[in-house]
Parts: structure tokens; sequence; C-alpha cells
């Protein structure tokens, strides 16, 4: 990928709303944990996001922005049943911190402080080797997303356009797939506690045989 990843969010900011349906954005609770208690970690704040990746739905309606817990946190809607609000527009809107109601009406991404792994669960073990997904959930669907927070800036603006296009690996820079091999470990079986207790047994019943001969 050539340029900053800042520069490619940017360029995903402005052309993502054109072509795809809605957004949301989250942290992960262990994210707002360490940013609530001023714990050094990876995870950006909603202030970031938001000057990246600007918020599209309408404040006086869902509810606006304001501190809490000395992070950027959105409030409760000031309707009910906002989201009735957004049903006829025909506009894409990008949710950052949506409304719990929204959650499941968006397509979703959850931004997580650690970096993670997964077994590719259609994988077989062949060759003594694995297939793992390294940093980047998208589900069988292609409507829920989690990505470390190590390079939230270039995997949010990436895991959107991806998202936009139902998840065609054509359109990503980005290969959470991985290939995890490991070496067979050759045990030496004359050190197992079983090797030993049956050379034990074995090696008593042959001097037992032969006390039993001499007399």
């Amino acid at each position: 990928m050539r340029g900053s990843p800042l520069v490619y969010a940017l360029i995903l900011s402005m052309s993502i709303g054109a072509a795809y349906a809605d957004y949301g954005i989250v942290l992960s609770d262990t994210c707002l944990t360490m940013l609530e208690n001023n714990v050094s970690s990876n995870c950006p704040n909603y202030d970031q996001i938001i000057g990246v990746f600007p918020d599209t739905s309408n404040h006086k309606v869902s509810g606006n922005f304001v501190y809490d817990k000395g992070i950027l946190q959105r409030q409760e809607p000031q309707l009910e049943k906002h989201f009735e609000y957004y049903r006829y527009d025909n506009i894409d809107t990008l949710w950052i911190d949506p409304p719990g109601d929204v959650l499941e009406k968006v397509n979703l991404i959850t931004i997580t402080s650690n970096d993670f792994t997964y077994p590719i669960k259609t994988q077989e073990i062949t060759n003594n080797t694995l297939l793992i997904g390294n940093n980047r959930f998208i589900s069988k669907n292609c409507d829920q997303a989690i990505i470390t927070a190590k390079n939230w800036l270039f995997l949010l603006g990436d895991t959107m356009q991806l998202m936009k296009h139902n998840c065609d690996k054509a359109f990503t820079n980005f290969d959470e797939i991985k290939i995890k091999r490991w070496e067979r470990t050759i045990h030496d079986i004359t050190s197992s506690y079983k090797y030993q207790l049956d050379k034990w047994i074995k090696e008593s019943k042959e001097k037992c045989r032969v006390k039993c001969f001499e007399y």
C-alpha cells in the first residue's frame, strides 16, 4: 500500500458512504475502561475516530456527543423511535458509538485493545499446518467485524472498504489469514514413567523366575 495510513483512511472516509449501507464503530469494553482510567494502550478515543471518520447521524435526534468519565461518548437518543428518522432518507449513515438499539441494524466494527488470533474452523490440520486469523475477524455474513487497536487507523478504513464490497478480497490491503506451522516433537519413550514401570515389572518377573528355578 502506498502512502500513509492517514491518507488512505481519509480517502476511504470520503468514498465509503456513496456505495454502502450504514456502519457502526464502537470501542470494546476493555478499551473504554482503559481510556477512562488513563491506562496506556493503543485504543483510540472517539475524538480521534470522528476526526478521520465523521459521524453522520442526526445528533438532535439520535444523541449528541458529550464528555463522560473523561472521554467523548454519545448521549441517549432524544426520541424513543429515533431510528425511524433514517428509514426513508436514502442516505448512508456512519454511526460512532451508536445507541444500543442501532447496534443490530448496522454493519458493526468493534475496536479491541489487544492483538488476537483465532482458528479458521473450516480448515483441518494437514502436514503440521493450520490456518489462523490474525488481528481482524469478519463474520460470515460480512456484517460484524473486530479489529485490533494496534493499527486501527489503517484497519478501520480498510475494513469498511472491504465490507462495502461484501467482503470481496479484491478490495482489501490486509490479509488476516496466516499459516501456522510447527515441527513434530520427538519424545524419548525410554524416559517416560510407563516405560520405566513396564521395564521394572519385566525385570522383576525375570528375577522371580530365576529364583524359583534355583529352588
